[in-house]
């Protein structure tokens, strides 16, 4: 497949995200979110064994796209839950030790994808997250969580019109240029630090920067949360999104393995503080009762800024060359760093 195809699979993707996040977010509020969550969990562990059995780009495409539009409801039921649950009382203490569990629990899988793809070949890793699939089901089943339906209960009193605040569009927007980020590391990344003469990486050397990265992802939102909850998660959010940019600069002009992993750890620790001071702030300035709701638009912006992310990334990197690409996604950090400083207010501005 060519770099261009590469963007249209993340592309497809995307659309899944797109179309079935939002009704996501309003089915969320009425139904019980454990099921939900069961749904795609089953869902997803069939449609991963079914990826070694494809043989051509739009089987791909087709997959990639089943694939986000059954997980889409576990991901706006996981996050409204989180909402939910989480106090308000030192909130990003408690987000940030939710999320580095959740980061250490993958944190070995990209060390092993290279190892099992380099010794057993493609097909076995998408054998082996079927089977991980099933394991976490019976977690969740296993789960407590009283999420009765709300049905006809459910509160009317926030309409899209409503919610459509101010500081809410605003972290939309920010969220959606900062996916920019998560669609380079995803997508492209792992093709430029292979074809780059700096640093011609291997699988497993890949494996092990993506390894480093998640390491230093959980380690940061263990400690950056009790951190947010004293300076406020709008500092944080404008800060760490900057430093990231500039950190790609530096990945564009260096080279070598040492450089990469110093590289991946940093990274890892930034964008764990831009990641999690964005959603600590939606949840503080978000009306309550709306959950679902909210998060499905606060996905929807992750989505948009995906379908821009990955055609523009593939067409820049195809025409103009890897370090083209880094440029790009810099200039865009950057302009998501300015937004989040200048349009996003502190939970008591919010109206």
């Amino acid at each position: 497949m060519s770099i261009g195809q590469v963007g249209l699979i993340g592309t497809a993707s995307i659309l899944g995200w797109l179309i079935f996040e939002p009704l996501s977010g309003v089915v969320a509020d009425r139904v019980r979110k454990k099921w939900m969550i069961v749904f795609a969990i089953v869902g997803s562990t069939l449609i991963y064994a079914a990826y070694p059995l494809a043989s051509s780009f739009e089987h791909f495409m087709v997959l990639y796209f089943l694939t986000s539009s059954v997980m889409s409801g576990y991901a706006i039921s996981v996050k409204a839950m989180t909402a939910e649950l989480l106090p308000r009382e030192n909130r990003g203490k408690a987000y940030g030790r939710y999320l580095s569990v959740i980061s250490f629990g993958g944190v070995v899988a990209p060390m092993v994808g290279g190892w099992v793809t380099e010794s057993m070949g493609y097909s076995m890793p998408f054998y082996l997250a079927s089977g991980i699939g099933l394991v976490t089901l019976s977690a969740v089943l296993l789960m407590r969580y009283d999420d009765k339906p709300l049905g006809a209960a459910a509160p009317t009193g926030g309409s899209v019109r409503e919610l459509l605040t101010s500081t809410l569009m605003s972290i939309f927007l920010v969220r959606g240029m900062f996916i920019f980020n998560f669609m380079f590391t995803s997508n492209f990344l792992p093709i430029y630090l292979h074809e780059s003469p700096r640093f011609q990486a291997t699988e497993t050397q890949i494996g092990g920067f993506q390894t480093l990265f998640r390491l230093a992802t959980a380690g940061g939102q263990a400690a950056l949360g009790g951190v947010m909850d004293r300076l406020g998660s709008r500092r944080v959010m404008a800060g760490s999104v900057s430093l990231l940019g500039l950190s790609y600069l530096a990945l564009a002009s260096g080279g070598g393995l040492p450089l990469l992993f110093i590289l991946g750890c940093v990274q890892g620790v930034l964008t764990a503080a831009a990641d999690m001071s964005m959603m600590i702030h939606l949840m503080a300035v978000m009306p309550p009762g709306r959950t679902g709701m909210v998060m499905g638009l606060y996905s929807e912006s992750e989505n948009v800024g995906g379908l821009a992310a990955n055609p523009a990334l593939g067409f820049i990197y195809e025409s103009m060359g890897g370090g083209a690409s880094v440029l790009a996604l810099v200039a865009v950090l950057l302009v998501a760093s300015a937004a989040s400083a200048l349009m996003i207010r502190d939970a008591e501005e919010r109206n």
